[in-house]
C-alpha cells in the first residue's frame, strides 16, 4: 500500500525574512521534491499567546493543532539562543500538550528532524541536544541525524544552505524523517505491528538515502503570508 507522508514544518524565528525561517522553508520544499507534502508554520503563525494563558484557543492555534495531529513527521528549526530553542518555538510546543488525548498524542511514533542555527559549534550542539530532549519527552523519535547550521553554511540570499556538506546532512535528516511517515500503519494504533517494524528500522538506519535532493518533478507554490501547505504536483 502507498503512503504520501505529511510534514508540519515550524520555524522559530519570527522574521519572515530571518535565515531560521528561509532554511525552514528549503526543508518544506525538500519534502515537496521527495514525494511528500508539508505545510510550513513561519514564526508569525506561530505567535501564540503564552501556554496557560485564558482565552488562549484562537483559530491559529486550531489550525496548527489540527495540521500536527494528521502529521506522519515534523521538522523543527530553530535559532539558537543561549544554547537552547527559541521562546517562540518552545512556546509552541508547550501547546503540542492539547494532544494529550489524541488517538496519537504528542509527537506519538513519529519521526522529528531537529534543526539549529547558530554562531558556533558549541551553541548548536547544546541546542539540538534540547531539541532531542523535548522531542523525547512528546514521544516523539528524533531522527538519528540531527543538523547544526553555523558560520558559512548558513543559508544564503536563494534560502539553500550554503554548505554542500550541510544541503546533504538536511537531505539525509529529511529522508530520515519520511521514511517512517511513508511505512503504512506507522504510528497508528490499529496497524500497532507495522508501526514498531518501522521504529525498529529506523533506529537500525535503514531508510533509503539515495533518494536525497532528487526532485520528482512538480512545482513548488509560492511561499504566503499562511501556513502553506505543500502538495506533490503529480498526486
Amino acid at each position: 500500500m502507498s503512503v504520501t507522508p505529511h510534514v508540519t514544518v515550524l520555524s522559530g524565528a519570527l522574521g519572515a525574512g530571518s535565515r531560521t525561517e528561509r532554511l525552514a522553508r528549503w526543508c518544506a520544499r525538500e519534502c515537496l521534491s521527495r514525494g511528500a507534502t508539508a505545510t510550513l508554520f513561519g514564526g508569525a503563525e506561530l505567535d501564540f499567546p503564552f501556554y496557560g494563558e485564558p482565552g488562549r484557543h484562537g483559530p491559529r492555534v486550531t489550525r496548527f493543532l489540527d495540521d500536527l495531529a494528521r502529521a506522519d513527521g515534523v521538522v523543527l528549526v530553530t535559532p539558537a539562543y543561549h544554547g537552547s530553542v527559541s521562546g517562540l518555538l518552545k512556546n509552541a510546543l508547550d501547546y503540542v500538550n492539547e494532544l494529550a488525548a489524541d488517538v496519537r498524542p504528542f509527537f506519538d511514533a513519529r519521526a522529528v528532524g531537529c534543526v539549529a542555527l547558530a554562531g558556533g559549534e558549541q551553541g548548536a550542539a547544546a541546542t539540538l541536544a534540547t531539541m532531542r530532549a523535548i522531542v523525547h519527552a512528546l514521544r516523539g523519535w528524533p531522527t538519528p541525524l540531527g543538523v547544526g547550521v553555523t558560520g558559512g553554511s548558513l543559508p544564503d540570499g536563494d534560502a539553500s544552505p550554503a554548505s554542500e556538506r550541510t544541503r546533504r546532512q538536511l537531505g539525509l535528516m529529511l529522508d530520515q524523517v519520511l521514511f517512517l511517515g511513508s511505512v503504512p500503519g506507522a504510528g497508528r494504533p490499529e496497524e500497532a505491528a507495522l508501526s514498531s517494524l518501522a521504529l525498529t528500522a529506523l533506529d537500525a538506519g535503514y531508510f533509503d538515502a539515495g533518494k536525497s535532493g532528487s526532485p520528482r518533478g512538480g512545482t513548488s507554490p509560492e511561499i504566503s503570508a499562511e501556513p502553506v501547505l505543500y502538495r506533490h504536483a503529480d498526486r
